[in-house]
């Protein structure tokens, strides 16, 4: 029996939707507030979604916005979600990413992506068929070099002799290093083999539980430690489709334009299980999907009771503002679920067999 920590813990999602009611920079500042106000409720996280020559996500450098939330909060941790390896300098990238460990005071959690549309690497001139290749080159240094402060790599894309880095990040050994892992069982092998946590979207429950008990049996046989790997699992989340209204019948009404409009403009991939590449959607299945948390106080801690005892998972992500949802409406779920929902899992210990 292992036990993941004593409070489950919740972290919020943004990926900084530009919906036609909004502009690029009130959607950007919208975003900085909520951060602000999870901050000050006592939300455990922030994740910041790297995108590019798309409106559904406007922040194209994670380490630019992770540093100008660090300005305006004190204790929330601050994490991308996912930056893109291939379309970044891994040298470059760890220097950025300890400027922001600095700044926040230690709170960065650096979650890593191989990118997944065609468009993006297109418009930066970069291959994307040579995407997988470059994300694991350039995983390895990076993770060198925030750990080690010197990097000696020779491969395919990259030749790197005897480079220090700086500046050197506050996390010792380095910040902890997160991987977006979606149905491939052999991403989460290779997380656990490397010790990285990992961030899981678009499966289901009883596949979450399959992919931890994965990780554990890889993570071990590759000589870690059963203390780190409970840290890593513990620290590890699931992404979840969130929001909260006084009722239920509020809650879903109120979330469904930024929703709609996200399903409309999203057209490359389909998303977390719940949204098919066809955009066919009926609102109301998705409503009764397991990775969608929408309704009052009273039902969402239903759903979350579901979610533990299905998957033992000790962490979720909540996206709230999904397709540029109104502010005031953003904040007031917000505060609702820090208020309704957060103290009934407070001082509990997630228990699930190893």
């Amino acid at each position: 029996m292992a036990v993941l920590g004593r409070d489950m813990t919740f972290g919020l999602f943004f990926l900084n939707s530009v919906a036609p009611w909004k502009t690029d920079a009130e959607e950007l500042r919208n975003g900085l507030d909520q951060i602000k106000a999870a901050d000050e409720l006592g939300f455990h996280s922030a994740w910041i979604a790297e995108h590019n020559a798309r409106a559904y996500g406007v922040v194209s450098s994670t380490a630019v916005y992770l540093a100008a939330a660090a300005a305006v909060t004190k204790n929330i941790k601050l994490g991308s979600a996912v930056t893109r390896l291939p379309l970044h300098h891994p040298l470059q990238l760890a220097e950025d990413m300890a400027l922001v460990d600095i700044v926040s005071d230690g709170r960065l959690y650096l979650g890593v992506g191989k990118g997944y549309d065609k468009l993006e690497f297109d418009a930066y001139n970069e291959d994307f068929e040579e995407r997988h290749e470059k994300y694991l080159e350039s995983l390895d240094i990076l993770t060198t070099a925030l750990q080690n402060g010197t990097v000696n790599y020779f491969g395919k894309f990259y030749d790197i002799k005897n480079i220090p880095v700086y500046p050197r990040p506050v996390q010792s050994p380095r910040p902890p290093i997160f991987v977006m892992v979606s149905g491939n069982d052999a991403s989460m092998i290779s997380a656990a083999k490397k010790g990285h946590s990992f961030v899981l979207g678009g499966i289901k429950n009883d596949d979450t539980k399959h992919k931890i008990s994965l990780y554990r049996e890889y993570a071990l046989a590759s000589g870690l430690s059963q203390e780190y790997v409970e840290q890593a699992v513990a620290r590890s989340g699931k992404l979840l489709f969130c929001y909260v209204a006084e009722t239920t019948e509020q809650a879903q009404e109120e979330y469904r334009q930024g929703l709609e409009w996200y399903m409309s403009e999203r057209d490359n991939r389909p998303t977390f299980g719940v949204i098919s590449r066809e955009r066919n959607v009926d609102y109301d299945a998705f409503l009764q999907s397991e990775n969608a948390l929408i309704g009052s106080p009273e039902k969402v801690i239903k759903d979350i009771e579901r979610y533990k005892a299905e998957t033992g998972l000790n962490n979720i992500i909540l996206w709230m503002n999904i397709g540029g949802q109104h502010q005031e409406n953003v904040l007031k779920s917000m505060e609702l679920f820090s208020s309704k929902v957060m103290p009934h899992f407070a001082n509990q210990a997630v228990s699930v067999l190893s």
